[in-house]
């Protein structure tokens, strides 16, 4: 078929949790969280490709692993919002793949939020944002995060949002296993022995207008985790021990670990020691955080 609409491309940003506190355990089985998001500068890559049959496809670039089926979150957005959406047109999409499956980086719900705020434009579906976030709450419980773009405090199990505009923001350094780590997993751990995380150094953040926000970098599912994975405690024990470091911690349910540091310089010289120490092909980066993505 020959093409018909010309590509549109966009990007889905990971993100880490600076701060992640567990509620007691509701009856429904999930845990109530206090946690802060904030995206770091690596991302997907989404390609969208009108078309004037009704089919949504996806197609996987990076990631041999992944399913390009219905399960996806991608094509789970993508056929979500043509339903609600009532339109007649489809889509052939192709995904990127930068951030790794299961590491605590948001990457599957990212992806489908761009998918949900890109097709919304595309195919010119009149939903409100309360509209989209509700759709993707449906997705999963921090796409809503994705939605909008700021950093932000999230409750409830991460869909409560309070939205918060950073400027200035530090590096961080992240180190992912090449294993992944299973939040119901991580969740079920924690339940069992229910133990609060440790507080980090306070982290202050610039905020636009002047104003500062202090945190005290908390991750209550670390212990849980990290009794199962001894790797992810080494390493962010290595990353709370190297000099200038302002916060050291797991993101989200793992298996993903990071550091923060206030220059890019310093977050170089961490990763160029930390290939010398974990070895040449540990997936590392160094990415600024940052707010305010369209």
């Amino acid at each position: 078929m020959n093409r018909e609409f010309t590509p549109v491309t966009t990007r889905a940003y990971a993100k880490i949790n600076l701060d992640l506190r567990l509620g007691v355990r509701r009856t429904d089985g999930f845990h109530p969280i206090e946690t802060f998001f904030i995206r770091v500068d690596v991302f997907d890559t989404i390609r969208a490709e009108i078309t004037r049959e009704a089919k949504c496809s996806l197609s996987i670039i990076g990631d041999g692993q992944l399913s390009a089926g219905p399960d996806n979150l991608v094509l789970r957005a993508a056929h979500a919002l043509q339903q609600l959406g009532k339109t007649s047109s489809g889509v052939r999409l192709t995904l990127e793949k930068v951030i790794p499956q299961g590491a605590g980086l948001g990457g599957g719900s990212s992806d489908a939020a761009s998918t949900l705020r890109l097709l919304r434009k595309l195919w010119s579906i009149p939903c409100s944002d309360a509209e989209l976030a509700s759709l993707g709450t449906n997705l999963g419980s921090d796409v809503p995060f994705f939605l909008q773009p700021h950093a932000a405090h999230a409750s409830g199990r991460g869909e409560i949002l309070r939205p918060v505009q950073c400027e200035n923001l530090p590096w961080a350094v992240l180190i992912h296993p090449g294993f992944s780590s299973s939040t119901a997993e991580a969740y079920s751990a924690y339940a069992k022995t229910p133990l609060v995380g440790t507080e980090g150094a306070p982290l202050t953040l610039d905020l636009q207008g002047g104003k500062k926000l202090t945190l005290r970098p908390r991750n209550d599912l670390e212990g849980a985790v990290e009794s199962k994975f001894l790797w992810i405690r080494t390493a962010r024990e290595w990353i709370s021990q190297q000099p200038g470091v302002l916060a050291a911690r797991m993101s989200g349910s793992g298996s993903t670990v990071f550091g923060l540091w206030g220059s890019q310089r310093e977050a170089e010289r961490v990763v160029a020691n930390g290939r010398g120490f974990f070895g040449p092909d540990t997936w590392m980066r160094t990415a600024q955080l940052i707010s305010g993505v369209e």
